[in-house]
């Protein structure tokens, strides 16, 4: 700071100034540090103006005015004296970091106020009124009572507040000794002394304590107020404090010295020891109420307390140094049942369970963090629990450990529901898939057969039996080290670390355990399983999926089979399952479309009739044979939409090429199931009307070996789809069981012969013209035209055409062709 060395440099002006205007040196002396206190008190006037402590630097700055006046002005001494006292005592009990606001001022006050009282006892007792004749009524007598009195309270204070700031104690001890320094230098300047030696000399040190002071007040000043001082300052009872015992037996003392020499003392000392008592008395009472709202301020907050900690559901320990239950809350009653009398003063190991102590011990020595264990409740019943460690052991007000700790019931629930299936108690997917990361053993998958039989006709409560006697059963009959897990509904899965000769024995033996019958509530349930194998490798789900597909295969190709992964396999799998997905939105896409192949007169060479082949154009697969299209639709039941598409397509072609000048009919495959649907009639019938075909130009056509020996049941669909005026034909007629004589019996108008009968390799013997002979013989005479299906060279045209048939069609004309190509073969051929 600056105000040291200007302060010097305005008192060597005044110094080196004084004589050359007639004063003397000590007048100079006087009135440099005048200018002393002048100068720092427009600073601290200033620093106010900025927004610092503003209260407390006005004091300050006020009375360091008032202080250099008196310096300046000495006759003016005992009236600006006192003045210049309070401010500066008010100032530095306001200055932040010294006392905690107005009332802890006040109580510091009080507190110079009682020690000053006793001090200036002893002083009165001992040096003023030596001989107990004070007179007051004398202005000299007065003026030494009252300055010295005065001077005691401001040093008092000022040392008191100084000593007793808990923060920042720097700077205000510093300030605290500038304003003891300035009030002693105003108390100097009355009690002048008439001597001119002692009158220069008192001159003198007043005039420095004015200028130190000034100086002192000026720097704690400004360093108390960047500082930020703390939330509260503590201000205790002054009975046994050494600031005051010290002055109280030092007056008391005095007065007994007093009365012992003298056998009596002044009314002043008398008046003094009274107010003196008084003071303490009252400062005491002061700090009684104090005391006694604080209490009340703890009392309200440990009701608040006990009303929070009451109403938690978490329970809190305090544990002792050796790590006993000192104390719990209400609420370990209330949610674990167990009484002070069961916790008190037990070690709180022994309330966990013994395979958690280890880690219970552990957590005393590591960081806060949860941890998890067993606590036995007041009902005998281990329960989960977490809880928190905060070691306050070195804390004097806790002296302990405390244990936050909370039910971990729900949330351990929750994580094993996580990893458990929890109507079975088996591993789930999610678990499964984690002990499959090792990449060794087998997976085994099983599938029960038969189960959604059971939901519907005994209810879903038999069946949640049936699979927790299920799960049983599996974990009964496999290895510790294996995992069972439930996929999802009614599959199941087994991952065991053993060879592959072993991990098939597993799997036989689960399907025999699997096998036997379920004795359930009311009925014996029987049960067969699929179970599929695969090697674990290439990751958790690819083998799921590969155990998956071979489980897949075991259910396709029977009840009770077990099938090993193969890659053959996986691949039509693969592709069925492909075509499962994207067949139901073919129509949607366009990729559906019809193939024709032409059927041809062998005598006059052209075609008479077509017949419509469905083909799928998949954009990735390429185009799917229509008996594998058909197959999938059968399955997903889209077969009855796909064949009414494929009606309505091939009706709205016919129609085209007639209104074109194309005398043809058209046929069409329809398989077994739809065509004995009841509502097939009419579906065809809404087909050819929507495109006004003549019925007579539509063919319907079935494969002879989807008949089988169910004769009697298409009979009558033949019959209703003839009343319509559409014709039936009998497709690949040599490859199924119906016999020659069976024909008779079916209302059918076109029989298409297989080629087996004119391909076969004894035809080069002569053995099969005869008999496609006998059954071109027998059309005729049954009324039937007959076509020979699967012409493919010059000499099988050459052999039908021996035996008398007529009709036909094969690639030796060409292969199923779009619309387009087959119109191009129509152009020589308008009428038939």
């Amino acid at each position: 700071m600056a105000s040291a060395p200007l302060t010097l440099a305005a008192a060597a002006a005044v110094l080196v100034g004084g004589p050359f205007f007639g004063l003397s040196v000590p007048a100079a002396v006087l009135l440099a540090a005048a200018a002393s206190g002048l100068l720092h008190a427009a600073w601290l006037l200033r620093l106010s103006v900025q927004g610092f402590s503003r209260p407390s630097l006005v004091a300050l700055g006020a009375g360091l005015a008032a202080a250099a006046a008196c310096a300046a002005l000495p006759p003016a001494a005992p009236y600006l004296g006192p003045a210049a006292g309070v401010l500066l005592v008010a100032g530095l009990l306001s200055l932040p970091g010294v006392t905690a606001g107005p009332a802890a001022a006040f109580r510091r006050a009080l507190d110079g106020v009682c020690v000053a009282l006793w001090k200036f006892l002893a002083l009165l007792v001992l040096v003023l009124d030596l001989h107990g004749v004070l007179d007051l009524r004398a202005a000299p007598g007065r003026t030494v009572f009252v300055t010295c009195l005065l001077a005691t309270f401001g040093l008092t204070i000022a040392v008191v507040g100084g000593v007793r700031a808990p923060f920042p104690r720097g700077s205000a001890v510093t300030a605290a000794a500038g304003v003891a320094a300035v009030v002693l230098a105003v108390a100097i300047v009355p009690l002048l002394p008439a001597e001119p030696a002692r009158h220069d000399a008192w001159l003198l040190s007043a005039g420095g304590l004015l200028v130190l002071g000034s100086v002192l007040v000026w720097a704690g000043a400004c360093r108390s107020v960047d500082k930020q001082p703390p939330a509260r300052v503590a201000d205790g009872t002054l009975i046994g404090d050494p600031l005051l015992v010290g002055p109280v037996l030092a007056g008391a003392a005095a007065v007994l010295y007093a009365l012992v020499s003298r056998g009596r003392i002044g009314t002043p000392a008398m008046v003094i020891g009274a107010a003196a008592v008084l003071a303490v008395v009252l400062r005491e009472a002061v700090e009684a109420l104090k005391s006694r709202r604080f209490s009340g301020e703890l009392a309200a907050a440990r009701s608040a307390f006990t009303t929070i900690v009451a109403g938690s559901s978490d329970v809190i320990l305090v544990l002792d140094k050796d790590l006993s239950v000192r104390w719990q809350s209400p609420a370990a009653a209330r949610q674990f049942g167990l009484s002070d009398q069961e916790v008190l003063g037990r070690p709180f190991v022994r309330l966990v369970h013994a395979g958690d102590v280890a880690a219970v011990r552990e957590s005393f020595t590591g960081a806060s963090t949860p941890v998890r264990t067993r606590i036995c409740d007041g009902f005998g019943v281990w329960r989960h629990v977490e809880y928190t460690v905060s070691d306050l052991r070195d804390d004097p007000a806790v002296a302990g450990v405390v244990i936050h700790l909370r039910d971990a019931a729900d949330r351990v629930a929750f994580e094993r529901s996580a990893r458990v299936d929890p109507l079975t108690g088996l591993a789930n997917r999610g678990s499964l898939l984690r002990s499959l990361e090792p990449g060794h053993g087998f997976l085994v998958t099983v599938g029960l057969d038969g189960f959604a039989g059971v939901n519907d006709l005994h209810g879903p409560e038999i069946g949640d039996a049936l699979l927790v006697e299920v799960a049983a059963r599996i974990r009964a009959a496999i290895a510790p080290t294996d995992v069972a897990a439930r996929l999802n509904g009614d599959e199941f899965a087994v991952f065991t670390p053993v060879d592959k000769v072993h991990a098939y024995t597993l799997a036989t033996r689960l399907m025999g355990e699997l096998g036997e019958p379920y004795p359930m509530p009311g009925t014996v349930l029987q049960l067969s399983a699929g179970i599929g194998l695969a090697p674990v490798g290439d990751g958790p789900e690819d083998t799921l999926r590969r155990a998956d597909l071979a489980l897949r295969r075991a259910k396709r190709t029977g009840r009770g089979r077990v099938e090993w992964h193969d890659e053959s396999a996986e691949e039509a799998f693969v592709r069925r399952a492909t075509l499962e997905q994207h067949l139901p939105q073919a129509v949607e896409r366009g990729e559906l479309d019809l193939a024709y192949q032409p059927v041809y007169d062998l005598v006059e060479g052209h075609p008479i009739g077509v017949e419509a082949l469905l083909r799928w154009r998949h954009p990735r697969l390429g185009t799917i044979p229509p008996r594998e299209t058909l197959a999938v639709a059968q399955e997903l039941g889209l077969s009855g939409p796909i064949h009414d598409w494929v009606l309505s397509r091939a009706a709205r072609q016919l129609s085209l090429w007639q209104h074109e000048g194309y005398r043809l009919w058209i046929s069409v495959n329809v398989g077994f199931d739809d065509f004995t649907d009841p509502g097939f009639p009419a579906r065809l019938s809404l087909a050819l009307d929507s495109h006004q075909i003549d019925p007579h130009d539509f063919v319907i056509e079935l494969a002879e070996r989807d008949l089988g020996a169910d004769l009697e049941r298409v009979a009558e669909p033949l019959a209703t789809v003839r009343a319509i005026g559409v014709r039936t034909a009998l497709d690949r007629f040599g490859t199924g069981a119906t016999s020659l004589a069976h024909l008779r019996r079916l209302p059918t108008d076109l029989l298409k012969v297989d080629h087996t009968l004119f391909t076969s390799p004894q035809a080069a013997g002569g053995q099969a013209a005869p008999i496609i002979d006998v059954v071109v013989n027998l059309g005729r005479r049954l009324g039937v035209t007959v076509v020979a299906h699967g012409l493919e060279a010059g000499e099988h045209l050459e052999l039908v055409r021996k035996a008398g048939c007529r009709y036909g069609q094969g690639h030796y004309y060409g292969q199923p062709a779009p619309a387009e190509r087959i119109e191009a073969a129509l152009v020589r051929q308008r009428t038939w």
